[in-house]
């Protein structure tokens, strides 16, 4: 655990910021954990310390618990009130890792589903623009940024095999005989998105916790042939979102899940599932934000647009990223000035980037694929712990989030990843 602590707290950009380390202790490095834990490939992931007995071993099955929101922050917080995590301290392997950046689920959950770094796989944020459609989309809904329900990009006629990188993880695991059993809420288990970045695995369904780890629990010590089990929960990433990570309702949401983890899925496997190895991990943390206090662009500074690409249509292409990253496609011959600008307005509460300066400092990985590029913004604004910057269009676009993510601060990048042998 020091080691990874050590080089984490090591990883500084500047001094507010965390650098994502893609080289070793990095979420990016999860999916080639798993093909090494199941033999698929040799020793290639996250580094052996990781693991239980400090090196590679392989198992017959894996287990993968992602739990959005989870962070570092919240681990440590609440590592001493519940069983399950204290299994994982007193009989696993704690490790600290960075998220990749950006820090959220769009990144990281394209990364767990394709294997692919946010620089290769190009799905890069929760709402980014798409030169496909000449439009800014959420990516994961499959639907416009304007919009709040899901799949209104379908009346275009899309592909959605057109947006997502189409070679997945699970086709990787059955080439080589291991099945894949994902189990994802049924609010989004069979979207658009899914259909595509989930080709290859056996997707199941749930409506509640109970009942997901009910399955997933059934399912491992039945199961009989080489196998991966992946379990996503997003809770108390959403309890985070509407209430913030101080109330009540984000508690609540960490004690329902740690307590049927422990109850319905860490005792009922006990000595029923032979060659196992279990792990535990975030995409991301949160801080908390004041939404009264949300710089808006649009409303701060006059004429803005006037800065800003356009799509064919004449409108400007925004937002991108989120307020805790938010990225702007602005015009060739306002690269310089636009910043200016910002950095008189914000100064004290943002950093501002030109992305080729962060590629190549290895933010978004050492690949950056032509789907990155042509949809990435020029402009990066990356605000401190606390702040948000965002765009605003009443009843569309409006910063209502209590907790948030997507920046470079460390409750924002630091996660855990735990190992435990059941």
């Amino acid at each position: 655990m020091s080691l990874s602590i050590d080089t984490v707290e090591k990883s500084r950009f500047g001094k507010k910021f965390v650098k994502p380390l893609y080289d070793s202790y990095c979420f990016s490095n999860i999916p080639n954990t798993i093909q090494s834990l199941l033999g698929v490939t040799k020793n290639t992931g996250l580094p052996g310390d990781t693991l239980p007995s400090g090196k590679y071993k392989e198992y017959e099955k894996v287990v993968f618990l992602f739990i959005d929101a989870f962070g570092w922050k919240f681990f440590d917080k609440y590592k001493n009130k519940y069983p399950a995590l204290q299994r994982f301290i007193n009989k696993g392997v704690v490790s600290k890792i960075t998220s990749q950046f950006p820090s959220t689920t769009a990144v990281q959950v394209t990364s767990i589903n394709t294997g692919l770094p946010v620089g290769e796989s190009g799905v890069y944020e929760w709402f980014y623009y798409e030169p496909k459609l000449d439009s800014v989309i959420a990516p994961l809904l499959f639907s416009y940024a304007k919009d709040k329900e899901r799949g209104t990009l379908e009346p275009t006629g899309i592909d959605p095999a057109i947006l997502y990188p189409t070679e997945t993880l699970y086709e990787k695991l059955n080439d080589y005989g291991v099945k894949s059993n994902i189990f994802l809420t049924s609010e989004f288990a069979l979207s658009q998105y899914n259909s595509v970045v989930s080709k290859g695995a056996n997707i199941l369904p749930f409506s509640t916790v109970a009942e997901g780890l009910t399955n997933l629990s059934e399912m491992l010590v039945k199961e009989k042939d080489k196998s991966y089990f992946f379990f996503y929960y997003g809770k108390i990433d959403s309890m985070g979102h509407d209430y913030g990570t101080n109330s009540r309702y984000f508690e609540s949401e960490v004690d329902l899940l740690f307590t049927a983890l422990e109850h319905i899925f860490l005792k009922f496997i006990e000595g029923k599932t032979k060659d196992t190895i279990i792990l535990l991990s975030a995409d991301h943390g949160q801080t908390n934000v004041n939404p009264k206090t949300t710089f808006y662009l649009n409303k701060e500074i006059k004429n803005i647009t006037k800065y800003l690409k356009t799509t064919k249509r004449g409108e400007p292409i925004v937002p991108a990223g989120s307020c805790r990253d938010m990225f702007l496609h602005v015009k060739e011959d306002s690269i310089k000035d636009l910043p200016k600008i910002l950095i008189k307005k914000l100064e004290g509460k943002v950093e501002i980037y030109e992305t080729k300066d962060l590629i190549k400092e290895g933010f978004f990985g050492k690949k950056i694929s032509k789907e990155f590029m042509s949809r990435v913004g020029n402009i990066i604004i990356l605000p401190y712990a606390g702040e948000s910057v965002w765009w605003y269009e009443e009843g569309i676009f409006e910063q209502q989030y209590i907790g948030h993510h997507g920046g470079l601060t460390r409750e924002e990048m630091e996660i855990p990843f735990l190992a435990l042998l059941p």
